[in-house]
């Protein structure tokens, strides 16, 4: 798989295994969340720390698991953004959509609707 999942404290936390560049990586983890939405509000927080790029494909991907989880009432939260991944939201102006935290345990206990970033 290439991912990891696990559910903490009803909160699924997803670790890709691979940079995300629009391929089998990237749609194995746009399908984990659309399953996930299709039973409840999806919590999520995709942990980045083994990600260190993120390709154009990889960003609408993350745009549309984003937006999946907001349309079924559930949020999403990058934690362990690194720096070329951040730089990348910055590029192409997506840090404003995204909620970013420094480490899983800060995403998963941030308050609802939190607009501060964290990075």
């Amino acid at each position: 798989m290439p991912y990891e999942s696990r559910v903490v404290s009803g909160v699924n936390v997803l670790t890709p295994r691979k940079n995300l560049v629009g391929g089998v990586e990237t749609a194995a983890l746009t399908g984990a969340v659309t399953a996930l939405a299709a039973m409840d509000a999806p919590r999520i927080v995709l942990d980045l720390h083994r990600i260190t790029w993120v390709s154009s494909l990889g960003v609408e991907e993350l745009r549309r698991i984003h937006r999946t989880c907001v349309d079924h009432q559930g949020w999403l939260r990058l934690a362990c953004v690194t720096g070329r991944v951040e730089d990348v939201l910055l590029t192409m102006r997506l840090h404003w959509v995204f909620e970013t935290f420094d480490s899983v345990e800060e995403a998963m206990a941030a308050p609802l609707h939190s607009t501060t970033h964290h990075t």
